[in-house]
């Protein structure tokens, strides 16, 4: 019955979306989409922009490693949202978790989760710095580019950019009145809508808006025990506003407003990991789930997030350059309930409300572009500010309650934690051009932080408190200073090749231990990456064929590493390592027809120091124990990458079909420390046709993602004295149809 009103829901929805188009072309009349940019040369590739310095710069002229991917090649390989990253950009791995979205660039990243940890990968949007991990955007409809900057990027950014920056670009208001509708249904009965409005307001006012809203008919599989869909999207909506106002022909105001609201039960949805050790018995693991997306669990997991900010953003001109200023608010609540064991009966359960709110103030002087010394400077305020409430962990086998406790049925860790970060920074960058052909910049940033923790964590036994395993922390405070900088030198070497060589430091801050046991914990230390880097950016062959190859090596030190014990999770500074490889990127357009682009890295990891590696002893009961992981692979860091796309433009008439095929590939990697739980090497595979109408008006189309149905993990760990287990929110293969049509300017 549930499913057929899922059915019947998504019905509705799809004509719904189908009389909206035939609204919408009554009220306006179909016109050309106008390029964004246009190339240098008849024939040759477009000319990438980007702000990876601050200021907008062709991304061949830019002396770092940048991938940038346009909206349009975000859709042709399959990247609708944040989790699908690695799909587009080699390099690149997210790691999903409970709505917390951790990546990683160049095998940097993090397994933590919590109030007050951030990611050592930096996202911003629209120029606003996202702290939480549990505010990425759930859809990319309305993102107009992507860039991610790979490697520690310490001056500019500096806000715990220690593996690298990922930069999204949404739409910006056009003074002429336009806008898209676009909807797509799968094979799950899954309906997307995207609904984008653009135009002018008077001569110095535009505004857009854009609306996204999700809903899942059927999951990607079954909770076994309750009979209910799991992997499933209940609703996803997000809205946009932007409004650009022209005060005078020096002054310029940017605002941006955005709210999202999600329900669904992606995860985590614990289950056994197939081939890994397996439970114990007498917890109820008596079924074993064939689909890898159905689980045997005695409750159904709920992730309910909402989330939204604020955005001002003043520019103004003057004789040197302009004076950018960044202000901007972000609140967020996030209520999850998951089995951590994934068990038939109740063993350890969570339950919990996050919630969260940031300020953030930019200051920015930037220089005129013609001139030979160009330079940035600015200040940087941070304050963020995040709560937990709730029965954290609540165990109830007898056996896992540690002595004295062995008498205890249940066994409760209630949180009501908060934790707060303060930060201040100073940074500076100049590039100087030496002779013709021939720059050498450099840059430092100063930053401060203060960070406090209280609250309280309640024992309880039987729902009976026991004061004697209680903790309290009441104004916990830590407080830091650390430089980073930036050293470059770049050249070049004709009209289009440009080499460089640089050195960089990032940092990601420290912190308490919110989700420990113990409050009164020892707090962790900032962890510090030095990158070396030297790379080309080339553009050959009257600009048709764009090579940007780059090597590096890091030295990574104080790494902010996982543990659990006692039922909780603890972050230690425990561990070095040292990381170098090979990437590139590559476009090459081969006739007016047919293009390619993709991308590709190897990488050796390897911890160099990690005495005390939280693993597991299989023959002794699978108890935690520590090993020494030192000659380890990085968890989540594959020895390989690579994508791959091309794009075929038949003309029919003033029509066109346009047909798409993109593979992703990743060598596997591994998923702990002490790298016995692994992933298998696989491709993502996408592909799409799609028949465009004359001027690009409107187009209908076919689509296939992951075609090769591989099923890839997205948290696989050991659990002490139960075995290993995984949680797959990587989607299984789907299929579908989508429909777009454009109007106005």
């Amino acid at each position: 019955m549930q499913r057929l009103k899922g059915r019947r829901l998504l019905k509705l929805e799809l004509g719904i979306s189908a009389a909206s188009v035939a609204v919408l072309a009554l009220l306006v009349s179909p016109a050309a989409a106008q390029e964004t940019a246009a190339p240098q040369s008849s024939g040759g590739l477009q000319e990438i922009v980007v702000t990876a310095q601050k200021r907008t710069e062709n991304l061949q002229d830019v002396p770092i490693a940048v991938t940038a991917v346009s909206s349009s090649q975000l859709a042709a390989a399959g990247v609708l949202n944040t989790a699908a990253l690695g799909g587009a950009v080699a390099g690149v791995s997210v790691n999903t978790t409970a709505s917390y979205f951790a990546p990683r660039i160049r095998g940097v990243g993090t397994g933590s989760f919590g109030p007050g940890v951030e990611n050592p990968v930096a996202l911003y949007v629209d120029n606003v710095y996202y702290a939480s991990q549990l505010t990425a955007p759930s859809d990319l409809s309305d993102v107009e580019q992507l860039a991610v900057l790979k490697g520690p990027q310490g001056t500019l950014f500096g806000r715990n950019a220690t593996a690298g920056v990922i930069q999204m670009t949404t739409r910006n208001p056009s003074h002429d009145f336009g806008g898209e509708f676009k909807t797509e249904l799968d094979n799950y009965l899954t309906s997307r809508n995207f609904l984008y409005l653009t135009g002018g307001l008077s001569d110095d006012v535009a505004a857009n808006l854009s609306l996204k809203f999700a809903a899942q008919g059927d999951g990607w599989g079954k909770n076994l025990i309750t009979g209910n869909d799991n992997h499933k999207i209940n609703h996803d909506f997000s809205v946009r506003n932007k409004w650009t106002l022209n005060l005078s022909d020096q002054t310029t105001v940017r605002l941006n407003l955005d709210y999202t609201d999600k329900k669904d039960s992606m995860g985590p949805n614990i289950r056994a990991f197939p081939g890994g050790s397996p439970f114990l018995p007498g917890i109820g693991t008596t079924i074993f789930p064939s689909n890898i997306y159905d689980t045997a669990s005695h409750l159904d997991n709920r992730n309910k997030v909402q989330s939204g900010g604020a955005a001002a953003t003043l520019e103004q001109e003057t004789g040197f350059g302009r004076i950018v200023s960044i202000t901007a608010y972000r609140a967020y609540k996030f209520d999850t309930l998951f089995d951590a064991i994934g068990a038939e009966i109740p063993v350890s359960d969570t339950a919990f409300v996050q919630k969260g709110k940031q300020f953030t103030q930019e200051i920015q002087l930037v220089s005129n572009d013609d001139q030979r010394l160009t330079w940035t400077i600015g200040g940087y305020y941070f304050r963020n500010s995040e709560r937990l409430n709730g029965p954290v962990a609540v165990v109830y086998a007898p056996f896992l309650a540690p002595p004295p406790l062995t008498g205890v049925n249940t066994q409760t860790f209630d949180y009501h934690v908060r934790t707060n970060a303060e930060s201040l920074a100073w940074f500076g960058q100049a590039t100087f051009e030496v002779v013709p052909g021939t720059r050498v910049t450099g840059g430092l940033r100063y930053t401060y932080e203060r960070r406090t923790l209280d609250g309280s964590v309640d024992f309880l036994a039987d729902d009976v408190r026991d004061p004697t395993f209680d903790s309290v922390a009441s104004g916990r405070s830590v407080s830091n200073s650390q430089y980073t900088w930036r050293l470059a030198l770049d050249q070049d070497f004709g009209d289009h090749i440009m080499g460089y060589v640089s050195w960089n430091r990032g940092y990601k801050s420290g912190g308490f231990n919110a989700l420990g046991t113990d409050l009164n914990d020892q707090p962790y230390q900032p962890e510090k990456l030095d990158a070396y880097e030297a790379g080309f950016k080339t553009e050959l062959f009257d600009r048709r064929i764009r090579l940007n190859p780059a090597v590096f090596y890091y030295k990574y030190s104080q790494i902010q590493v996982t543990q659990f014990q006692a039922n909780a999770t603890f972050i230690r500074n425990a561990a070095k390592a040292e990381l170098y490889g090979f990437d590139l990127d590559a476009e090459w357009k081969a006739s007016d027809a047919l293009s390619f682009n993709g991308g590709l890295e190897w990488i050796h990891s390897e911890f160099k120091s990690f005495p005390n590696a939280p693993s597991f002893d299989v023959a002794g009961g699978y108890v935690p124990i520590n090993i020494d992981a030192s000659g380890k692979q990085l968890p989540f860091t594959p020895r390989f990458t690579a994508n791959i796309g091309a794009t075929y433009t038949a003309p029919v008439g003033e029509s066109a079909l346009v047909l798409n095929v993109n593979n992703a590939y990743n060598s596997g990697y591994a998923a702990e420390p002490d790298n016995v739980l692994r992933q298998k090497s696989f491709n993502l595979l996408n592909a799409s046709a799609t028949f465009n109408g004359p001027g690009d008006s409107w187009s209908i189309g076919v689509f296939g993602r992951n075609l090769l149905d591989k099923r890839i993990v997205s948290q696989l760990t050991g659990q002490g004295f139960v075995g290993d287990v995984a949680d797959y929110a990587n989607p299984p293969r789907t299929y579908g149809v989508t429909l777009r049509y454009k109007f106005g300017g």
